[in-house]
């Protein structure tokens, strides 16, 4: 069934209020019927990750002296903090936020999670209520901008993770590029007729696509591929002050399916 639909989109949508949370509701059925085994896969931390914290460290010498209070935005089975805990960096809180707990491979005492729908908060345009305002050292969304079904959001999105920082914090971002696996690429093609077909969607704008996972039926994400001039579009439409220290590509057996971006919060 297709989502009410209330109010008029974002400037510069290519969907309209009811396509955005349909795509929304088949991402949020997706994680929730194949939160296990989408779990199993997304155990190991992404090479990225060490990659740009090693850059951080070397932009603030004083980052990680003292416990730092993190953001980790769509944080799914909460591998980011794993991750941080294996390469001891010192933590003081996490708020760790996600719209499917059913991905929490086990509760954790020192992780303040809070079950929020994300983009339908970035629909309603109370996204950055949800958020810290002005306290974290680092924030994170790893796995997440590709869910996001229009460029205004998408700058929300970023907005909301340099208003989460203090002075000085960093933000880190990833985009998944994902047609330049030409395996990925040729499914998705595949994929996103059938998921239309099934689901009676209109024609999905550049670089969109529905995905499947493994050998299940009938189930798709919504998921964006972000270009690299794309990337530039959006830090120059980002209304918060930032500076981008870093841009850089890793992961995949290619080393470039992430995109990933370093900001600070002066």
């Amino acid at each position: 069934m297709r989502p009410a639909a209330t109010g008029a989109p974002p400037i510069g949508s290519p969907y309209d209020i009811a396509t955005l949370r349909q795509l929304n509701a088949l991402t949020s059925q997706f994680y929730e019927r194949e939160a296990a085994s989408f779990s199993a896969t997304r155990q190991a931390p992404w090479r990225g990750w060490n990659r740009a914290l090693d850059i951080i460290a070397q932009t603030d010498g004083t980052f990680g002296r003292h416990p730092l209070a993190v953001l980790d935005l769509a944080c799914g089975n909460l591998r980011f903090e794993r991750f941080l805990a294996e390469h001891r960096v010192p933590i003081a809180s996490v708020v760790a936020i996600d719209n499917c707990p059913a991905l929490l491979d086990a509760p954790d005492s020192a992780v303040a999670f809070r079950s929020c729908d994300l983009i339908e908060a970035l629909i309603a345009d109370d996204f950055r209520a949800d958020l810290p305002r002005a306290t974290c050292d680092l924030s994170a969304a790893f796995g997440f901008m590709h869910h996001v079904a229009a460029f205004p959001l998408r700058i929300h999105v970023l907005e909301g993770l340099l208003g989460s920082l203090r002075p000085g914090g960093f933000a880190v971002v990833s985009f998944w590029q994902f047609l330049h696996d030409d395996r990925i690429a040729a499914k998705a093609a595949e994929t996103t007729a059938a998921g239309r077909r099934a689901w009676r969607l209109p024609p999905l704008a550049s670089c969109d696509y529905l995905l499947g996972w493994q050998h299940a039926e009938g189930v798709y994400r919504f998921c964006h591929h972000t270009t690299d001039e794309e990337i530039d579009r959006l830090m120059a439409a980002v209304a918060l002050p930032f500076r981008e220290v870093a841009r850089f590509s890793a992961d995949g057996k290619h080393g470039n399916l992430n995109r990933y971006l370093v900001l600070q919060r002066p």
